[in-house]
């Protein structure tokens, strides 16, 4: 009984969430293209590739988050757009981890932006192969780049048991 209360006790903690927190900043779009949907003014599809840095790095398994690089689809209708689309954070010792992200957003006259949403890990590299986890995030930006606030938890599966030797 007492190993059976051991082992779940371990692989709760080895399984336990981890919170992060982190800013980034973008600069203007490496890639953008505009669609008109046509039905109505306004109304335009939006495929979009960034670049970004961690101005407020933040750590996951002991390595600090260094970049990264987003790939987004808006539906744009007039001021209001519905975003969704995926990240890819490059690590500090090369691993990377993957991020799925779905949001809404708001597009002013003058150029300025604000979203959010949520965001989720669908797996990583090297140090982290199985990454999970989900936050939320935040965006403001005009037409030179954008600021980005994420928070969240993460969670690694246990690293695998030594093999025994023959």
């Amino acid at each position: 009984m007492l190993a059976f209360t051991f082992l779940t006790l371990t692989a709760t903690v080895a399984t336990a969430q981890n919170k992060t927190t982190g800013d980034g900043k973008c600069g203007k779009p490496e890639q953008q293209q505009s669609i008109d949907v046509g039905d109505r003014a306004g109304h335009a599809l939006v495929l979009v590739k960034f670049s970004c840095t961690w101005t407020n790095p933040y750590e996951i398994a002991g390595l600090k988050t260094k970049d990264y690089t987003g790939t987004a689809t808006s539906d744009v209708s007039g001021e209001k757009a519905q975003e969704r689309g995926y990240v890819v954070i490059t690590m500090d010792n090369g691993d990377k981890a993957f991020v799925r992200f779905t949001g809404s957003g708001a597009n002013a006259k003058d150029g300025a932006t604000a979203g959010e949403g949520t965001w989720s890990y669908t797996g990583g590299t090297g140090k982290l192969r199985g990454l999970t986890g989900k936050g939320a995030y935040k965006s403001t930006g005009n037409a030179d780049g954008a600021t980005d606030h994420v928070e969240g938890d993460y969670t690694l599966p246990p690293p695998a048991p030594a093999k025994a030797k023959k």
